[in-house]
Parts: structure tokens; sequence; C-alpha cells
């Protein structure tokens, strides 16, 4: 008889992304943990951080010190922050415009606007030198490949570089290479990571996914504008027909955070354990009955990777 494997499966969004540490903690104060877990981008980093130990206090320390810390303040992140104003002032709005042309000329010239180093120094100062498979709890990062479009499930390897594979941001940072692969964001084609999971084996997945919905734009009138809306257009479909794929959705509130404000991310750690823990009796009901099907030799995580992954 095959055991019952619960899969976890932490979606992209930045900064935003720091609400999958409270999702783990609340799955951790109810005595849940998942034996399986995919991510995506910074779903990526928090669980391959987590993984490592399956320590979720050690993981929120690690976290909560590297974001205080001058080598993160070094970074360019807090250069691509916006201050969310409700009726910005001109100032704020001449910088805004600067930010954005200095940005868009640099990701012109070279690869990505933060350099491979600070990106690998940020990366490996939160995820422990080990290999894939060494980990404590499985775990299955997921990229894109930016020369076929697929997506890659890592199995093999260095932990630490398959990290910086799911979470380069086109742009923003850098490609990886790893097997001859040109590899990218897992986000472009996996949003929130649940057919992975399924594919490593989960008999149900639990997904978090901590992206913004869509704002509701009118009067779009430069090409740019309308090329950018249509990906986001794109994009938001089919997250959200990967996300009806899940056995339970845990979305956490947090809009109201800019994707690069890692310091205001951090806020976010409750904000994920608020939104878990409502969905908690659910997460349990769920679990109960499908540790009981397993039993009777039926999964439908295992059936539905066979007939469909």
């Amino acid at each position: 008889m095959e055991s019952f494997k619960l899969g976890l499966a932490l979606g992209g969004g930045a900064a935003r992304g720091l609400a999958h540490i409270g999702v783990l903690r609340a799955l951790h104060r109810a005595g849940i943990r998942p034996d399986i877990i995919t991510g995506t981008s910074i779903g990526a980093l928090v669980g391959g951080s987590y993984a490592t130990t399956g320590d979720v206090e050690a993981l929120e320390a690690r976290f909560r010190a590297f974001v205080a810390s001058p080598q993160f303040r070094r970074t360019e992140f807090d250069f691509l922050k916006d201050s969310r104003k409700a009726e910005p002032t001109l100032l704020y709005s001449v910088s805004n415009m600067i930010k954005r042309g200095i940005f868009y000329s640099l990701s012109m010239t070279r690869p990505s606007f933060i350099s491979e180093a600070n990106f690998m120094h940020n990366v490996y100062a939160l995820v422990d030198d080990l290999a894939l498979g060494e980990t404590a709890v499985p775990f299955f990062p997921v990229a894109a490949d930016l020369e076929t479009g697929e997506e890659v499930v890592l199995l093999s390897g260095s932990l630490r570089r398959a990290v910086c594979a799911s979470s380069a941001i086109p742009g923003l940072l850098p490609p990886i290479r790893i097997n001859g692969r040109v590899l990218i964001d897992g986000g472009w084609v996996s949003k929130v990571p649940v057919f992975a999971a399924f594919r490593q084996g989960a008999d149900m997945v639990v997904g978090v996914d901590i992206s913004v919905d869509l704002e509701d734009t009118r009067g779009l009138r430069k090409g740019f504008d309308i090329l950018v809306r249509a990906n986001a257009i794109k994009a938001e479909a089919l997250k959200n027909f990967q996300c009806k794929l899940l056995d339970v959705l845990v979305r956490p509130r947090v809009g109201h955070v800019h994707w690069a404000d890692f310091n205001g991310g951090l806020s976010l750690i409750e904000e994920g354990d608020r939104a878990a823990t409502l969905k908690l009796p659910e997460i349990q009901e769920k679990l109960e009955r499908a540790r009981w099907k397993t039993r009777l030799g039926f999964s439908r995580g295992r059936r539905f990777a066979r007939a469909f992954l």
C-alpha cells in the first residue's frame, strides 16, 4: 500500500511571498507537515530554505535577519519600490519616471537589472549548500525554459542554483544555465506549481497564491500599456486554471505591499498565518478524506498525474 503524501505548492509574487512563512507556521501549529513542497520564484526561495531542516521558527528568524541586514540593503530592490501614494506629487511622479527609465535602459543593455553576483549572494544567504534530494523535506523548484517554453521541475543538482533558476525574474534577475537549459522564473508557466506536486506523488495539494488580482483598468491608450495589460490577462487566466486543480487554495491578502518591498513583506508573515488558519478546518477535513481514499487504494492525485501529466 502506498503511503499518503500531502503536497504544498508555494506560488510566486516577490516580496509578497514572505506570507508563505506564515502559512507554514499555521500548518505546523496544527500539526500538519507537508510531505512534498513545490515552489515557484519566491515560493522556491521560501520552500527551499524551509525544506533543508523543516524548522519553521528557524526559517522565519533567518528571513527576518537577512531583510534587516546591511548586505540586503545594498541590493537594488529598494530602488524599485513605489510609495503607493493615492495622490502622487509632481516630484514623486518625476522620480518614478526616472526610475522606470533607468530600469528599462539597463534591462535593454545587459541581461538583468540586478547583477548575478548580488542575486547569488541573496539566495546563498537564505538557502543552505545542499543538493536537491538531500533536504529534510522533499523539495522541487519549478522554472521555465526560456528557449523551449517548457515547465522544468528540477530534481537534482545544487539546491541553491535551482532556487536561483526558479527565481530569475526576466529583466530583473539573470537567467540561470542548468544542464544546457537557459532557465527563468517558473511563474511564467506555473504561477502556483500544482502540476509539479502531483507529478512528484502528492495525493492532495494545498496551494498558496500570493499574486494580486487584476485591477479594473480602463482607458488604456498607449501600445506598451495595452501589451502589458494583455500579458497580465493571459497570466491571470493560466493561474486561475491551475488553482482550480488544487484541493485547498490559501490566498493571503497581500495587495497593500509593493512587490519589491521586502521590509513591508515581513508584515505579511502574520497575514499568511491568518489566511492559513482560516483554511485549517477545510484542510483537515480534506486531509482525512484523502487519507482514507489512499488506504482504500484510490488516490486522486496519482490518478490525475497518470491521466493528464
